[in-house]
């Protein structure tokens, strides 16, 4: 599928029209002009035409766009604003069915786009795509069924992370609950214990003896109500303490987990996709950054989470200091209350609990037993409602438990599948690409032979004699070296997709391909090699030298110019 006609009747605001190129009849075209001239609006109209304004490089294309493209398998396809017009075989589809249809035809958006290399440094394929994109399009044009089974085992690793951590936060809430629920329990128990005691005492005339005492004793009840009230005070800010203390205790324990987990929240803005918990880590630990894997400090964020660490140490050990001299004073408060027992044994077991129910009824017995069988019918009850809650909860715990390990299973297995299908598209395409892409490369460059090696990954490297640079890391390959590259890769690429059938698509777009190959070797090798490609090579120069290399030449003016290929393959 290569280009056979080219009519710009309008692009860019108007920028791009008035001109007419009939009677080509080569493989190879170059638009050739100096500055303004339309070149790169050229190069920019036809991928608008592919794939719309928004894959155009470096450029507002504006409201004003009018671009049609016939093509040597017979199709047709118009795009306009707002007007779009597919024709295949004599069928004519307009509007979203035909750029829908025209998308089908194309397939893969960054398959195609990776067939046009712009000019600046930085918008060139290679600095388009990210890793991971680069990986999968070279699985995608060296073994495609190996590429959608990975896909498969990485979107279920992927979908299976987040089950495991939702899993895990759900066990971890019903674990807190179902230990709330106990507490409840026990305390409810303590009450009903209470109630069943002091309704004892009513019956067996105890509580009626202790209440006479009590009342002739002025000095006992107002000693004992003084250290009630006290040992029930110190009860109430030692239970607010430990609940403090359980909740630090469950951040204390859980603030390691918290930017890797925090990471599922959020899509990496490169790969638009979501970064597992545990990929995450691993670039915490070696220091790169969670989301994109890049070298990155993460002092400061180390340092900002090291604070939270030591504050909720710090805090943890306030608050177990202040409940040791809570419960020293209550152990005091108990002592004191033993010795006025040892003192008084007709006062018997007499607590807080029953001295406080005797003086809320003014140690009327007749209305304290309504009450305490009002409250037991209550903590009964209750004590019901809570153990059934405690049979819900401790089902729901083990179900997540279960779903948690079955999830985990499934994890690993998938883990396994990626690690063992990542390697075999590795050993099965990406290391014939590279291998591939480096003879190209070195087609291209006359100089010195440049090793390439691209990982799993997706990093490209080049391994020298005493260090091993990376593309991304940039600032160490020149600007021929990145022009080379990003040409070299695309040819590879177009070359791998017609042999694998992964798009019909057979035209090469370069955008002042040679501007920055300075040694005349190089850029001699780099053109040679282009053109002797069996591939459409479309190229925009303003160099006259090349007119006698391309069989099919349009020179520019900085006239607005409309442009008709008529016939060319």
């Amino acid at each position: 599928m290569r280009i056979k006609t080219l009519d710009i009747e309008e692009f860019a605001s108007g920028e791009h029209r008035g001109k007419t190129v009939q009677n080509v009849q080569g493989d190879s075209f170059l638009f050739r002009g100096g500055s303004r001239t339309g070149k790169t609006l050229t190069f920019n109209a036809i991928l608008y035409n592919l794939l719309g304004a928004r894959h155009t490089v470096d450029l507002a294309t504006g409201r004003q766009n009018e671009v049609e493209l016939r093509f040597t398998n017979g199709t047709r396809f118009f795009r306009g604003n707002p007007r779009a017009e597919f024709e295949n075989g004599g069928e004519v589809l307009t509007g979203g069915d035909a750029s829908d249809e025209f998308s089908e035809l194309l397939g893969d958006t960054d398959l195609i786009k990776s067939h046009f290399v712009h000019s600046h440094l930085g918008k060139m394929p290679l600095d388009d795509l990210g890793k991971d994109d680069r990986i999968s399009l070279i699985r995608a044009v060296t073994n495609d069924e190996l590429r959608q089974r990975l896909s498969r085992f990485e979107d279920a690793e992927e979908q299976l992370e987040e089950l495991v951590i939702e899993t895990e936060d759900e066990k971890r809430r019903a674990t807190e609950n179902l230990e709330e629920i106990q507490r409840e329990i026990q305390s409810l128990e303590s009450q009903k214990e209470k109630y069943e005691d002091i309704e004892s005492k009513i019956d067996s005339g105890e509580l009626a003896d202790l209440s006479e005492r009590l009342l002739r004793d002025e000095d006992l009840e107002s000693r004992l109500d003084q250290l009630f009230r006290e040992k029930e005070g110190l009860r109430k800010q030692l239970r607010k303490l430990h609940r403090k203390k359980r909740k630090q205790q469950n951040y204390d324990s859980e603030v390691n987990q918290i930017i890797a987990e925090a990471v599922n929240d959020f899509v990496c803005p490169t790969c638009d996709r979501r970064i597992t918990t545990e990929k995450a880590k691993n670039r915490i630990q070696t220091g790169n950054c969670p989301y994109c894997g890049r070298d990155h400090s993460l002092e400061g964020l180390k340092e900002q989470i090291s604070e939270r660490i030591n504050r909720s140490d710090d805090l943890l050990s306030e608050l177990e200091t202040e409940i040791e001299e809570l419960q020293s004073q209550r152990d005091q408060v108990d002592q004191d209350i033993e010795k006025i027992r040892d003192d008084r044994p007709e006062i018997g077991d007499l607590d807080g609990f029953v001295k406080r129910r005797l003086d809320r009824f003014d140690h009327d017995l007749d209305l304290l037993r309504d009450h305490v069988e009002e409250e037991l019918e209550n903590v009964v009850q209750s004590l019901e409602e809570a153990r059934a809650e405690e049979q819900r909860l401790q089902e729901k715990q083990e179900n997540a438990e279960d779903r948690l390990e079955a999830y985990q299973e499934s994890l690993v297995s998938a883990s396994e599948q990626v690690e063992e299908l990542t390697q075999e598209s590795f050993e099965a395409g990406i290391q014939e690409f590279s291998e591939k892409w480096e003879e190209i490369y070195n087609e291209m460059n006359s100089s010195l032979e440049l090793e390439i090696d691209i990982d799993p990954e997706g990093t490209i490297q080049f391994p020298g004699r005493n260090n091993v640079r990376e593309y991304d890391r940039g600032g160490n390959l020149s600007g021929s070296e990145l022009h080379l590259l990003n040409i070299s890769f695309a040819c590879t690429l177009a070359m791998f997709a017609t042999e694998s059938e992964a798009t019909e698509w057979d035209t090469v777009v370069l955008d002042e391909p040679f501007s920055n190959l300075q040694e005349p070797e190089n850029r001699e090798a780099a053109i040679e090699y282009i053109l002797s490609m069996d591939k459409q090579v479309i190229a925009t120069s303003s160099d006259d030298s090349l007119d006698g290399r391309f069989e099919n030449v349009e020179v520019l003016s900085r006239e607005a110019l409309q442009t008709r290929l008529g016939e060319f393959t």
